[in-house]
């Protein structure tokens, strides 16, 4: 009897021609060039258990950022390569069990453990604040937005400026 394997639905990673390459059923998702990384962090959100919601995050020379799921397939031997590359030690998480928006620089070293992100309301934020507004809220009505800007933090604007200079 042969078993079937089950399709990740977090996609795969691989290590092509200097380049991450992050893909799914066959289709590249994104590409990124391992010379143009300048900072590698990782964040959570509250999406999970049924969508990814734990990411590694890569920040280029272009104040640019992509992420991958930490559940790809193939992610501990990308780790291996960002640490012999970057001469640091991504191993681990730190943010491993988060529930909740969170996010961490792991390289470069003088920028180990701060922020990556911020987060900034958008124009239209409006945040039930009871339990009956959050009820509300969950069913489509009281015209509550809480979306929020992903920014990246100013340590991280300041090293990417370095960076391309």
């Amino acid at each position: 009897m042969t078993e079937e394997k089950k399709d990740n639905t977090s996609g795969k990673v691989q290590i092509i021609d200097r380049k991450i390459v992050w893909s799914h059923k066959d289709k590249t998702i994104s590409e990124i060039d391992l010379d143009e990384i300048v900072i590698i962090g990782e964040y959570t959100n509250s999406e999970g258990p049924w969508f990814d919601d734990w990411f590694l995050v890569f920040v280029t020379k272009d104040g640019l950022w992509k992420h991958i799921p930490w559940y790809a397939d193939n992610i501990q031997e990308l780790i291996l390569v960002l640490q012999k590359h970057f001469k640091s030690d991504i191993e681990g998480s730190y943010l491993t069990g988060s529930i909740t928006w969170d996010s961490v620089i792991r390289h470069p070293s003088h920028l180990k453990n701060q922020k990556l992100f911020t987060l900034k309301p958008t124009e239209n934020y409006k945040r039930p604040k009871n339990i009956f507004q959050r009820l509300m809220s969950a069913i489509g009505f009281g015209g509550y937005d809480t979306s929020k800007y992903i920014n990246l933090t100013d340590s991280v604007s300041q090293e990417i400026a370095k960076a391309s200079r």
